[in-house]
C-alpha cells in the first residue's frame, strides 16, 4: 500500500513548465502569444524571424509602447499582467492576452531574451535560461520590444520529441502569422524564415489584397463580400463562390472581436449556408469577422485562447448563416461574364435562358397524368408534355426551335441605353443526359437529372407537409433493425407529411400502405432505405432524397417538348444553379472560353 505523501506547494519553475504544456504546445502557439502581446502594446510594425521551424529560434520585434526596465522581471512572473486589474475586467476583455502566463511559461522551456524600450535609445534587456534569470542590463534600441526564444524544449526532451519536422512546424507558423495578419490590416507584418522573406503585408492593404498572397487569385476574385449587422452583433468578410469549393476545410477562417478562433458554432453556420450549393464532402472558403460586445463572449475558456463561449450561440449561428447566405444570393444576381473573358464559369454567371411556349407545345401548369411512353413515367411533373415519343436528332432541324426574346430587362434609376435582348436556342440532348442550349452569352449544358431534382425539391419545399399519396393494393414490407425502428418513429411525422402511410409491425418491419405520388413503390422503398440508413436528418434532407429518387435520370431520352418544359420550370427557380446536394446544374462556355480552348488566344 502506497504511503501518504505530504501536500506541498510546487516550485515556481515547475509551475511554469506545467503551464507551458497548455500555452506552448508547439512553436506556432508560442509565436501566437508573442504576436498578440505586440499588438496589445499598440504595435503598427511587426517583424518575425524563425529558424528550423521555430525550434532553434523565434524572434519577434515590434514598435509598441515598450516595457519599463523596472517591470521586465515582473513580466516573467506568473499571473502578472497590465491588461486586467479587477474581476470586472475579466467579463469585458478587449485585449488578446490577459492571463499573465505566456512569457513565464515560454521562458521556462527555452533560452529566452526580452529587450524593451519605452523611448528611443533607452532600453533594457533580460536573459533567462530555463526559467532562471542569468543577466539583466541596459540595451540601446529603438522604442518597442524584441523577444527572442532559442532552443525551445531543450530542457524538456519529452516535449521535444513530439515536434514535427521543421518544414511542418514552419508551415504551421506561417499559417498562424497569416491568420493574425488578415485581422489587422492597419499593421505592417513581415515574416522571415532564416534570411528569406516569406510574407510581407503592408499597412493599409484591404482583405482581398492580403489574401492574394496566400490563396489563388481566381479564388479571391470569385469571392463574395459578406456584411450584416443585427443590433450590437455584426459579421463581415469574404466567402468563396460555391464553384470553388474544395476537399479540405482549412480555408474556413473565423474571428471573434479580431481574435482567430476555432469555433464550431460559426463554422457550422458557414457550412449550413452552403448547404445545397456544394457537395456534402466539399468545404467552402471563408474569412469572417464577428464583432459583438465583450460581455457577450467568454474568451477565458482555455489557456491557448483559441476557443470561446457565446452567451447566445443561437443568435450567433443565425447571424453568420444569414450573412453568408445573403452574400451568396447576391452573387447569383451578378451579370453574365463578357464574351471576351477567359475565365471558365460554372453556373454563377448563367444568364436567363427564356424558352417560351408555343401553340405546338402545350406547357400547361397543371400536373400531367403518368404515361408509359414518357421517360417521366410514374412521376408527377409540373408541366404537360406532348405525347410524341420521337427523338429530335441533335442539330438536325434547329429552325424548329426559334429563338425567343427575353423578358424586358430590369430597370435601374438611370437605365441609359438598353442592351439588346438575349435569345437562346435549344439544340438537343447529348448522351441522353445533357441538354444543350446556345445563346448570345455562349453555349450552356444542363444536367437534366440535377435540373429536375432542383425543380422537384422546390415543389416539395413549397408544398411543405401536404404531400399527395398513392394507395397500394398490397402493403409493401420493409424489414428493419431495432435501432432503425426507433429512428423511423422519430421521423414518423415528417414521413407522413411527405405522403407515406406507414404501419410499424412486429419483426420489426415497416408496412407501406401508401407512397408519395412522386414515387413508384420501388423508388419509395429506396427512399425509406436511405432514410433508415440515417442519410436524412431533417425535412430538407428528406425533400432532397425524395427529389433525387423521383427525378429523371441520366440516360432518359427526352422529347424536345419535355426538355423545353424542364428548362422553363428550372429557369423560374430563384436558386437554380445547384441541385439540392450541391452539384452544379449547368455549365457555361463563353466565346472567350472556346477561343482559349481552341488556342485562338492565350
Amino acid at each position: 500500500m502506497a504511503s501518504a505523501r505530504q501536500i506541498r506547494l510546487l516550485p515556481p519553475e515547475l509551475q511554469n513548465q506545467i503551464a507551458a504544456g497548455e500555452v506552448v504546445e508547439r512553436p506556432a502557439s508560442l509565436l501566437k502569444e508573442l504576436i498578440e502581446n505586440a499588438l496589445d502594446a499598440g504595435a503598427t510594425r511587426l517583424r518575425v524571424l524563425i529558424r528550423d521551424g521555430g525550434q532553434s529560434c523565434i524572434r519577434v520585434s515590434d514598435n509598441g509602447c515598450g516595457i519599463p526596465e523596472n517591470e521586465l522581471e515582473l513580466a516573467l512572473t506568473r499571473h502578472a499582467t497590465s491588461k486586467l486589474s479587477t474581476i470586472q475586467d475579466l467579463g469585458a476583455i478587449r485585449s488578446f492576452g490577459f492571463r499573465g502566463e505566456a512569457l513565464p511559461s515560454i521562458a521556462s522551456v527555452s533560452r529566452f531574451r526580452l529587450a524593451s524600450a519605452t523611448r528611443d535609445g533607452e532600453g533594457a534587456a533580460l536573459e533567462v535560461l530555463h526559467g532562471r534569470v542569468v543577466a539583466i542590463g541596459p540595451a540601446a534600441m529603438p522604442r518597442g520590444t524584441e523577444v527572442e526564444v532559442q532552443d525551445l524544449f531543450a530542457n524538456v526532451p519529452a516535449r521535444l520529441k513530439f515536434l514535427k519536422q521543421p518544414a511542418t512546424e514552419t508551415r504551421k507558423c506561417g499559417e498562424l502569422f497569416v491568420r493574425i495578419a488578415l485581422a489587422n490590416l492597419d499593421v505592417d507584418f513581415e515574416l522571415l524564415n532564416g534570411d528569406r522573406t516569406v510574407h510581407r503585408f503592408l499597412a493599409g492593404e484591404d482583405l482581398p489584397r492580403r489574401l492574394y498572397s496566400v490563396w489563388p487569385r481566381e479564388l479571391v476574385d470569385a469571392a463574395h463580400h459578406a456584411d450584416m449587422t443585427d443590433g450590437p452583433f455584426s459579421v463581415r468578410g469574404l466567402v468563396g463562390d460555391p464553384s470553388t469549393a474544395q476537399a479540405r476545410g482549412d480555408r474556413i477562417l473565423v474571428y471573434v472581436n479580431g481574435r482567430p478562433v476555432q469555433d464550431r458554432t460559426m463554422i457550422s453556420a458557414v457550412r449550413e449556408a452552403y448547404r445545397g450549393r456544394i457537395l456534402g464532402k466539399e468545404y467552402p472558403q471563408a474569412v469572417l469577422f464577428l464583432q459583438l460586445p465583450p460581455d457577450e463572449v467568454d474568451v477565458n475558456v482555455h489557456p491557448a485562447k483559441t476557443e470561446v463561449r457565446f452567451q447566445d450561440e443561437g443568435a450567433v449561428f443565425r447571424l453568420v448563416r444569414r450573412a453568408v447566405s445573403k452574400a451568396l444570393e447576391t452573387g447569383n444576381d451578378m451579370p453574365p461574364l463578357a464574351e471576351n473573358t477567359a475565365q471558365f464559369s460554372v453556373a454563377r454567371a448563367l444568364p436567363v435562358l427564356p424558352v417560351s411556349a408555343s401553340p405546338e407545345r402545350d406547357v400547361a401548369l397543371t400536373p400531367a397524368p403518368a404515361r408509359p411512353d414518357s421517360p417521366l413515367y410514374e412521376q408527377a411533373w409540373p408541366r404537360k408534355f406532348s405525347s410524341s415519343a420521337a427523338v429530335q436528332q441533335l442539330f438536325e432541324t434547329p429552325e424548329e426551335f426559334p429563338a425567343a426574346p427575353e423578358t424586358a430587362p430590369r430597370r435601374s434609376p438611370d437605365p441609359g441605353p438598353q442592351p439588346e435582348a438575349q435569345s437562346t436556342r435549344y439544340l438537343g440532348q447529348f448522351a441522353d443526359t445533357y441538354l444543350i442550349l446556345a445563346g448570345s452569352a455562349g453555349i450552356t449544358l444542363i444536367d437534366q437529372h440535377a435540373a429536375h431534382e432542383r425543380v422537384l425539391f422546390h415543389m416539395l419545399r413549397s408544398s411543405g407537409s401536404r404531400g399527395d399519396r398513392r394507395p397500394l393494393l398490397m402493403p409493401l414490407e420493409i424489414p428493419m433493425h431495432p435501432s432503425q425502428a426507433q429512428w423511423v418513429q422519430e421521423i414518423w411525422h415528417q414521413l407522413d407529411g411527405l405522403g407515406f402511410s406507414l404501419e410499424l409491425a412486429a419483426g420489426p418491419k415497416l408496412l407501406l400502405h401508401a407512397v408519395p405520388a412522386l414515387l413508384t413503390p420501388s423508388k419509395a422503398r429506396e427512399f425509406l432505405e436511405d432514410a433508415l440508413a440515417d442519410k436524412a436528418r431533417s425535412m430538407e434532407d428528406l425533400w432532397a432524397v425524395m427529389a433525387c429518387k423521383a427525378a429523371i435520370k441520366a440516360g432518359d431520352v427526352l422529347t424536345p417538348d419535355e426538355a423545353l418544359a424542364l428548362i422553363e420550370s428550372w429557369q423560374s427557380l430563384p436558386d437554380r444553379n445547384f441541385c439540392p446536394h450541391g452539384r452544379p446544374v449547368s455549365l457555361l462556355w463563353t466565346v472567350g472560353d472556346l477561343e482559349k480552348l481552341f488556342k485562338r488566344r492565350s
